[in-house]
């Protein structure tokens, strides 16, 4: 929502509740300074947004990726090849450059690099899902095949873990499994948490002080999760553009 119209509802909002609170407290025949007054009203509306980032802050020392083994490596020091999950954004296959995917990735990966495809050619309109398998071999006989199933020997998968609570808050959980399909085995996790919070404050952020964004309602205010994904990608696979 526009800042214009943010600032005097929130002004609003300061006003009321530091009458409020200063009445509440002589009912109880209570005696607190005027400005630890203000300061307590100004900050309630974000201060479970406050205690989300110092649990996140204190879980961000223990959350970190773990490998179990690293990639490997031919004699030229090149692995053998990397699937669809791995990469980002998609090849367009009615005007692509193939020699920019093959620069990319030539000197880390040996066979083929795989891609999201898209494609305005009739043959392949009822499929959902395709795949352009990218031959990086100089001698290949041609650019790319589509498939529909990734073919490569590493790729990953996102799993969901047990959610937790710490002090009232929702923690949760997933990590990212690098997976060996050659061996069938995972090489690597990459772990991820965010710390939810409660469901009156969001209520009262968004429907009373209407601290949303313009584009969709989302809130303005919230919490960073810890993501450790391309730390670990990059750590297993050292591959400048991803």
């Amino acid at each position: 929502m526009s800042g214009l119209i943010i600032i005097p509802i929130y002004m609003i909002y300061v006003v009321i509740g530091f009458i409020l609170f200063k009445w509440v407290l002589k009912l109880f025949k209570k005696r607190l300074n005027s400005i630890i007054v203000l300061v307590i009203v100004i900050f309630f509306p974000f201060w479970d947004i406050f205690a989300a980032n110092g649990i996140l802050k204190v879980l961000s020392y223990t959350t970190k990726p773990i490998i179990y083994e690293m990639p490997e490596k031919d004699k030229d020091g090149k692995i053998e090849s990397i699937g669809v999950s791995l990469t980002r954004g998609y090849i367009d296959l009615d005007d692509y450059n193939m020699e920019f995917y093959k620069k990319t990735y030539a000197d880390k990966v040996r066979d083929y690099v795989e891609y999201t495809a898209r494609t305005k050619n009739p043959l392949y309109k009822d499929k959902k899902n395709l795949i352009a398998k990218v031959y990086l071999d100089p001698n290949s006989k041609k650019d790319y095949e589509i498939i529909e199933k990734s073919e490569a020997r590493y790729i990953y998968k996102l799993v969901d873990s047990e959610d937790d609570t710490l002090l009232g808050f929702k923690i949760f959980k997933s990590q990212a499994e690098f997976i060996d399909t050659k061996k069938n085995k995972t090489i690597a996790v990459a772990p991820s948490i965010r710390v939810g919070t409660p469901y009156i404050m969001n209520l009262f952020r968004g429907g009373i002080l209407m601290l949303i964004s313009g584009g969709g309602g989302a809130p303005m205010f919230g919490t960073k999760p810890i993501i450790t994904f391309e730390d670990c990608k990059n750590q297993l696979f050292d591959i400048k553009g991803l």
